[in-house]
């Protein structure tokens, strides 16, 4: 997705340059350097100002100067895919940080040709390629193309929600995306760190049409994938007594807890809850008691109301589960109307969307 990143100074020598392991180009980064610096100190003396992007036949530059130390430096990156372009500002910016920050002793230094010690610099390129997902958007790319259940992936500012790449084979509402996800987002995290000290890792949405949304915090972006899959079963769960019937568990609550005393639970459930909209346990099931979530557990009726909301607003259907995955548990809320079937589980038992979905899918046959 990056061709490449180059670094250099005033007088035109390359101070450090990187490529992707993938790279399939010349390797004259000294040459193209002095090239660039050429076109951008004529730049500079004829018309008063600064290159900041360049395009060729394939290939679109970014150019950032940096001229708080005795060496001047132009940062550039490279790409033949331009409408990654709003995401690489975003990432020169940090990479510009975080090589001043680790060399200024050196640069601020007359220049003595001496290049090696910014060798190190590569560790620093890849975790913030990888802080920007980077790492996974050219097989998530490919993905789509390939039509597989990936159908879609959305790069987004994480405060402000703004989107700085979309690849996606379906409409993607960026209004809504932009203003929702970082909403669920922020509660979720407040939510698992607050209550089990644990990072949030993702957030997985499933629609009755099995529609899924994927959220994936990075350091610097929110991943938003969307996903379809061919199962479609929302006549049948709405058929439910819990949708079509909504009084007759409100009246007769034993008959309710009843219910769900009688189910067999998959053995990778630690702990089962059914928890009304008040956030009320009215059944429990605890067959690990290593994870007492039970405090937890009525909070997790905020996070699914607002996952309700999100499938509404993006999608226009009823949700049919959500589900928070930190270091070690995973929470999946199902969503059963006035009421929530909500599961506790091992990251490593609840590892993916497809795990999730024929869980839910096997309680809900049990429901029927």
């Amino acid at each position: 997705m990056i061709d490449g990143l180059l670094i250099i100074n005033d007088s035109g020598a390359l101070l450090y340059s990187w490529h992707p392991e993938n790279y399939e180009g010349d390797g004259k980064d000294d040459l193209f350097s002095g090239f660039l610096t050429a076109i951008n100190s004529f730049a500079t003396i004829e018309r008063g100002e600064d290159i900041k992007a360049l395009k060729l036949k394939e290939t679109s530059l970014i150019f950032e100067k940096y001229d708080e130390f005795v060496q001047k430096l132009t940062f550039v990156i490279t790409t033949k895919n331009e409408e990654l372009i709003e995401l690489l500002h975003a990432i020169i910016h940090d990479v510009m940080d975080k090589f001043t920050e680790l060399y200024i002793e050196y640069l601020n230094k007359d220049f003595d040709g001496a290049v090696s010690h910014y060798y190190s610099f590569k560790e620093n390129v890849a975790l913030i390629m990888k802080s920007y997902g980077l790492d996974m958007l050219s097989n998530s790319i490919k993905n789509i193309d390939d039509f597989s259940t990936l159908k879609g992936i959305i790069f987004l500012e994480p405060k402000m929600g703004d989107v700085l790449y979309i690849h996606a084979k379906q409409y993607v509402n960026k209004e809504k995306i932009s203003f929702l996800i970082p909403l669920i987002m922020n509660s979720a995290k407040l939510l698992y760190q607050d209550n089990l000290n644990e990072d949030l890792r993702w957030i997985h949405l499933n629609t009755v049409r099995s529609e899924i949304l994927i959220i994936i915090p990075r350091g610097k972006i929110l991943i938003v994938q969307q996903h379809l899959l061919v199962n479609n079963f929302e006549e049948e769960f709405l058929t439910l007594d819990f949708f079509k019937d909504k009084e007759k568990f409100i009246k007769k609550p034993k008959k309710l807890v009843e219910k769900f005393e009688s189910l067999r639970w998959n053995p990778n459930i630690k702990q089962i809850y059914l928890v009304d909209k008040l956030g009320k346990i009215l059944y429990s099931n605890i067959i690990d008691s290593t994870f007492d979530c039970s405090e937890y557990v009525p909070e997790t009726i905020s996070f699914l109301t607002s996952s309700k909301k999100i499938s509404e607003e993006i999608y226009n259907r009823n949700l049919y589960n959500a589900s928070i995955g930190g270091e070690r548990l995973v929470t999946v809320c199902i969503n059963l109307n006035l009421y929530t079937l909500t599961l506790i589980g091992s990251v490593q038992d609840f590892r993916n969307f497809s795990v999730i979905q024929n869980l839910c899918l096997e309680i809900y046959k049990n429901l029927l």
